[in-house]
């Protein structure tokens, strides 16, 4: 009988190792977008361990396979769309932080695992998105200041 597998995502802007000592295992992720497969009963075990619980709440790894995801117990058996961790595309990401009024930017932001939130702080940077109220919510959100990040990069350019 074959065991059934787990697709694990790294989706931070940074390398990532799942480990654990008790099950001996290890496994390394050292870009984003990276995955790797583990077997269902492992990864049930692996979720015991706070550290690994803390990187899938957080959005720091990710299952993309809705069904899976409420087998482990991570989503409810009644959605259909992720409700717990949401990660978002550019596309969305863009749709955010340019079309939202502020009071849904906030009530989407809220939802939003802290990973998720870095990622949209980089993506405004990146994009030179300069909305301030809600540059201002995601550095009360996560510390990042969007608009002193876009204006250093700026003056970098320059010199």
């Amino acid at each position: 009988m074959e065991t059934e597998k787990v697709i694990v995502k790294n989706m931070a802007n940074a390398p990532v190792t799942i480990m654990s000592r008790a099950l001996n295992f290890y496994r390394e992720l050292p870009n984003e977008g990276m995955e790797t497969t583990i077997d269902k009963d492992v990864f049930e075990q692996l979720m015991f361990e706070p550290g690994i619980r803390y990187m899938i709440d957080s959005g720091i790894l990710y299952i993309e396979d809705m069904k899976m995801k409420q087998e482990l117990g991570i989503e409810p058996e009644e959605v259909s769309e992720p409700v717990n961790i949401i990660v978002l595309n550019d596309k969305q990401r863009r749709q955010y932080m340019v079309n939202l009024s502020l009071s849904e930017f906030k009530k989407k932001v809220d939802k939003l695992g802290h990973e998720q939130i870095e990622q949209l702080a980089d993506y405004a940077i990146d994009n030179k998105l300069v909305d301030f109220d809600k540059c201002e919510y995601l550095k009360e959100k996560c510390g990042r200041d969007v608009i002193t990040a876009i204006r250093l990069n700026k003056q970098n350019m320059e010199d």
